[in-house]
Parts: C-alpha cells; structure tokens; sequence
C-alpha cells in the first residue's frame, strides 16, 4: 500500500451487537457477533483489488482500491447492526479497460459443516455445505436454472439459530456464486458490467442473526422487499380484480386435448371440484369451442390460457408455418426477427433450445395485436405469462431499443401492466422473480425446486424418469405421462428433512404458487401424497396437467387429494404465513403457522405422531387453531 502516514493494524467498527474488524495486511474482514459469541470470517480481499487508501469516519471505512479500474468500497456497520457494502468505480477513461466482473466482498468462510446455505432457488433449501454433489455454478439473480428468486441468500447453523444473510440492495447486475472453500459450501456476491462499465454504486447488505434461524432472516427480507418494490397482498389485489377470488384455495389445472371440451370441466364440477383455475396453451391443439371461457364462468371456474412473449424463430423457420394451422401460436411474428430480438454487444442474438430471445421492450406492438385478436374469441380472466420471471435479465444493445438489465427489467414490468390496465386481466408466471413486485397473483413452479432434476435419466427415452417431450401436439408426454421420480429428485427437490418454505414465509400472502405444470402433484404417482403434504403445510396450491384419459385413470384420486388440500387452503389463502418449524427430530413432523392463528400439522413419517394431545396418522396431518 502507499500510505502517507501510518495506520491502525487493525480497523475497528463496534456497537452493542456486532464487532467489524479489517486487517489490511492479511486483508482480510471478521464479523463477531457479540450476542451469541460467534466469529464470521471472510476469506482475503482479491489480489486483484490493490489497496491503496484506507480511512474511517465513525462506524464506516473507506477502501480505495486499484484494479484495472480505479474503485471506492466502503464498509459501513449501520445503526441497525447490520453491515453494508459499497462498491463504485471512477469515470473510465478511454484507454481503461472495464472489468467483466467484480467479486466484492469476499465470501464469508463457513465455520464447520454444521451449518447449510440457504438456497433462495424457487421455494427454499437447506442445502449442508458439506455436499458434494449439488452443482455449484455462478448464476445471476432470477434465472431458474439455478438462481435465486428473491434478491437474498444466506446460511444458518444446524440448530436454526444463528447465520447471517445477505440481501442485494442493486440486484439486477449481480450474480452469486456458489464455492467450495476448505470442503464447505459458501457464497460470493459478483457484480456485473452493465453495459460495459461498473456505472453505478453496488450496494449488498449483510445481516447477523444470533437467534431465529431461516424464518427470522426471511422475515428481514419481507420488511425490507415489501416496501421498496411495492408488494401488495391479495386481498388488496382482490379488490382490483375481483375474479382472483376464484382461484384462491383452488386446484390449478391445465387441460389438454379433448378436456379442453365444456363438457369436462362440467364433470370435474360433478366429480366435487368446486374451485378451479383452468388454462390451456394455444401452442397446442386443440383449440376450445369459441366462447368456453364464459361457458367456465358459469361454472364458477377462473379461466385464462399459456401466454408466451420471449421466443422467436428466424424469418423462414419451418416452424413457423405452423401458425397457418394454429392460429394463435406464440412464438410467431413473421417478418419481425431482425427488428424485435434482444442483440449481444457484437450484434448476436441470445437463444436457447426453444428459440431466439425477444426484446421486452420491441415486442410491445405485437403483444396488443395478439391478445386483443384472442380475447375477441376468448375472454379471460388472466395470462399465465411463461418465461418472464424464469428466464434472468439481459442487456440489449439493438441500436433501437438498448437496454440495460435493470431496464429490460422494467420493460417486462411494463408489459405486465399493459395487460393489467388496458385488458383487466391478473397475471401469473413461471418462476418467482421478486423484482416484479405485484405485478403478478400466481407463480407456476415455485414448489418444484428448479435445480434438482440434474445427474438424473429424465432425458434418457426409456426410462422410468423420462419426463417425455412435446412432439405431439395434442398429447405432449411431457405433460400427460407418468414417470417415477429420480433418486436426485426425491433428495433434494422432495426431501422433508431439507426443504424449508422460504419463499412462503415472504410471499404467501400475496403470490399462490404451485408446483410445474410438467411435475403436477400426479406426475409421480408413488409420491402424490407427498406433493399434497408440501401444499398444506406451506400452503401453496396443487397443480395439475391432464387430458380426459388422465382424469378417468386416477378421477377419485384427484378428488380425494383436492379434498384434502383445497379446503384447507381455502381458510388461510389471505394469511401471512408466520412461521414453520420441525417438530420431530428427524423432521418427518414439521408445523406451520399462519397469522389467522390456524395451524397445519402434517406427518411425512410411517408411524403415528402425537402432538398436543391428537394423533398425526402416518403420511397425514391435522389443523389446529388457536
């Protein structure tokens, strides 16, 4: 370091809580926690960021770094005990060349292996940071593949009790990655360019917690994501779209093939399937009667259909003579490929195996032709609008319509209120990015936890997993097969012992969701009564994907498991969901607890359970209310 006089060996910055200390000559930062007594420690500042200046003012530091940028970090222990980081960098100068990414602060080294990182990808995990075979890989924020939904990750120890988080106050050019140091899993906040430069200050906030484990730290999120994005619950949204009544403590169900009839949804209501969300996908024939959204109305059904604005084939893809025989389909706009994809810097297209990636902002014009030609024929009540929440942000550097990430966020939040304003319809999506806000009732997917069919046969045709695929139109196996489920899935993706409802205890009361329309609660038959068990006691909905021949081959098992979870759901759809614990030490009985004071009780165990004076039968559960 060039230093003009001397400095501290160690800096120091203390309150009643939390003690912050800073070696610049082993450079690295310590968190202790005088509440609970623990040390958290980081791994050293990067070689790559040379320090050249530190100075203090009160209870922060100043860190003047050098790297290929000249940069400013600041360490700041707040008022609230909780330590904030700042990262900006100087105005580049022609000749600097900016940084593809910036890993500030280090990761916190992770004390023993008896602690777990909290996975915020879909409803929540315990993932023990002594695993060796879940995939550690560095994703931005709210990308399914492996990103987290909410702006936050974390860790906590064995008993649930002490961790510490950290929430991205700057989340849109931000990733996390996921590492192994000394055998133990921890994590790294690493900031991205946007537009080639680190333009604007990043800022992530850390937060140590000597008591209250997962819920505790999910609750801090709640405080502070509901205000600064503008969360509503549903019964606020409920007043705005009154047909959201309709869904709430229903089955969700997508139909194909011929239980796209009138004459189905009749019989599930004669089967004593009084509450229903019921979408079809217009990429698939065949098409309803015109007119069957009132025909479900009448039956108190809430109606809507599969809306897609992401996907594009190049102008004379086979593909898309389709929409001559489907006239609705997606992912079509003719002539349109050039002026309406999302461009690379080098003037590349981004894509995947479904098709190129569409420019929220440029498709604007197409999604008002298509959805008012749609619901001339089709009224409904609202869009399941696929991929927006699921698939990250990106920047588009087409000269006529650049966007930063942050921007192509906000071009995806105006599109959803485009379909809000002008066509009353209420939205739901795949995935739950939180950077939507309220913009959004539903989430699809959010039960299946997104990363955990990896190292699995789910691909392999043949196998007992193979979750099939979409090549027949009507039928796609993907969708109406059964398959049973992976040994990778049922560790991680259906694990009691592991899951945690995280997204629940932020969200229940404001967004529903559910589980994939392509792992419905009877797509693996042998653990149905598992998915039903999860949707009671986190209070999320079933979700089902069937044809007629699907419902005539399980219709009383459909019935018994909307009977067990749907009425429940019907008495807390409004409630803040307050808390959930393990209440057996092998955690096969686990309790949660809502704010209207009612209490689910559910055993994923083989023996009976008893609790405050009742049985728990095996594989069953109990209410409680206080």
């Amino acid at each position: 370091m060039n230093l003009n006089h001397p400095e501290p060996a160690i800096w120091v910055l203390t309150d009643a809580n939390l003690e912050v200390t800073f070696s610049p000559n082993t450079r690295i930062l310590q968190v202790t926690d005088k509440r609970c007594s623990k040390t958290w420690e980081q791994l050293p500042l990067s070689e790559e960021l040379v320090i050249q200046h530190i100075s203090q003012s009160g209870n922060t530091l100043k860190l003047e770094l050098n790297s290929t940028l000249t940069l400013t970090a600041t360490i700041e222990l707040t008022e609230q005990s909780e330590v904030s980081f700042t990262l900006s960098a100087a105005a580049a100068s022609a000749d600097s060349i900016a940084l593809e990414r910036i890993s500030f602060p280090s990761a916190f080294q992770t004390p023993d292996a008896h602690h777990y990182l909290l996975q915020t990808d879909s409803q929540g995990l315990l993932l023990p940071v002594d695993d060796t075979f879940y995939p550690l890989e560095e994703h931005p924020l709210f990308f399914c593949g492996g990103g987290a939904a909410m702006a936050w990750i974390g860790v906590t120890d064995h008993a649930l009790e002490t961790g510490y988080m950290a929430i991205f106050e700057t989340p849109y050019d931000a990733s996390i990655s996921l590492t192994r140091e000394n055998g133990l899993i921890t994590f790294a906040p690493v900031w991205l360019p946007s537009m080639g430069e680190i333009s604007y200050e990043r800022r992530i906030r850390y937060i140590f917690m000597d008591k209250g484990g997962y819920v505790a730290q999910c609750k801090r999120y709640r405080e502070y994501v509901w205000p600064k994005n503008k969360v509503q619950s549903l019964k606020e949204k409920q007043e705005r779209f009154p047909a959201i009544e309709k869904i709430l403590g229903a089955v969700h169900v997508y139909v194909w093939d011929g239980a796209r009839e009138v004459s189905f949804a009749e019989e599930l209501k004669e089967a004593g399937v009084e509450k229903a969300l019921i979408l079809w996908d217009a990429n698939h024939l065949p098409y309803p009667v015109e007119g069957y959204d009132n025909k479900l109305k009448e039956l108190g059904y809430g109606t809507g259909a599969y809306e897609l604005f992401t996907d594009i084939h190049p102008d004379g893809h086979p593909a898309n003579a389709a929409i001559q025989t489907i006239p609705l389909k997606r992912n079509v706009y003719p002539g349109k490929f050039d002026k309406i994809t999302t461009r690379k810097e080098d003037g590349s297209t981004y894509s995947n195996s479904f098709g190129t990636f569409v420019c929220p902002e440029a498709v604007r014009p197409e999604i008002v032709n298509r959805v008012e030609r749609e619901l001339r024929l089709y009224p409904h009540e609202t869009y399941f609008v696929d991929v927006y929440q699921a698939n990250g942000l990106y920047e588009c550097h087409h000269p006529e319509h650049r966007l930063t990430r942050q921007q192509y966020a906000e071009a995806i939040i105006q599109n959803y209120e485009l379909l809000e304003n002008e066509y009353n319809l209420y939205l739901g999506g795949e995935f739950g990015s939180d950077y939507v806000g309220s913009r959004g009732v539903y989430v699809h997917g959010m039960m299946t936890l997104q990363r955990t069919w990896f190292s699995s046969d789910i691909n392999k045709k043949g196998s007992i997993h193979y979750y099939g695929d979409w090549r027949d139109n009507a039928r796609p196996s993907i969708m109406l097969g059964a398959r049973t489920a992976t040994d990778t899935y049922l560790k991680y993706s259906i694990n009691e012992y592991t899951r945690v409802p995280l997204y629940e205890l932020v969200y229940h009361d404001a967004i529903v969701t559910s589980w994939r329309w392509e792992d419905g609660n009877h797509h693996n038959p042998e653990i149905w009564w598992k998915k039903d068990l999860f949707n009671i006691l986190y209070g999320s909905a079933p979700l089902w994907s069937i044809d007629q021949e699907r419902w005539a081959s399980f219709s009383s098992t459909f019935v018994e498991s909307y009977n067990r979870v749907c009425p429940w759901l019907q008495q807390i759809c409004y409630d803040e969901l307050v808390s959930h614990r393990f209440v057996s030490e092998d955690r096969k009985v686990q309790e949660s607890r809502f704010s209207s004071g009612k209490r689910a009780v559910v055993n994923f165990g083989d023996e009976p359970y008893e609790y405050e004076g009742q049985f728990v039968e095996p594989r069953g559960f109990i209410i409680l209310t206080e």
